[in-house]
């Protein structure tokens, strides 16, 4: 039993003189104390919901976790994998002695030079693998990642 935990009907009656332990008088003194039973039962929530934010940030375990908690919470198919890595080429000046081999079409081996837009690091962070069968509102899952995930990071959400 925490702090939080009062049982207000068993208090009213502990509290109550005992010559006063009437059904009439017991059942006024209930009906009094309900609102404050009704806020405790909302302070409980709202404590248990922050508790909740709280164990969860964002790394890539507590965000899977938190997906599939709130989207698929039985079977928990929801996972976060990172994009596919391109390796950059790049093309020096003749000053810089840095050759880069360029093939012979008849060679088969091309070079591909990547605009650093497709590259890894200025593209997405992460992506979120969501399954077909899962049923989710798309703006409350980008609601929920961009709660957790750390500022400045980019991602995508791909429905397989």
């Amino acid at each position: 039993m925490g702090y939080y935990d009062v049982n207000y009907d068993r208090l009213v009656w502990q509290l109550l003189p005992v010559r006063l332990r009437k059904v009439v008088t017991y059942a006024w003194l209930k009906v009094l104390v309900a609102p404050v039973k009704y806020m405790q039962g909302l302070f409980l929530a709202f404590r248990r919901g922050n508790l909740y934010k709280l164990q969860h940030n964002g790394q890539v375990c507590y965000l899977e976790a938190v997906l599939n908690d709130s989207f698929d919470p039985i079977a928990r198919r929801i996972y976060i994998s990172d994009p596919p890595y391109v390796d950059p080429k790049y093309i020096y000046r003749e000053n810089e002695l840095k050759p880069l081999p360029v093939y012979r079409i008849s060679e088969a081996l091309p070079v591909y030079i990547y605009a650093s837009s497709e590259l890894f690091t200025e593209s997405t962070a992460f992506i979120v693998n969501v399954p077909s069968a899962v049923s989710f509102d798309p703006a409350r899952m980008k609601a929920l990642i961009d709660l957790y995930k750390l500022v400045g990071r980019i991602y995508t959400i791909n429905v397989f």
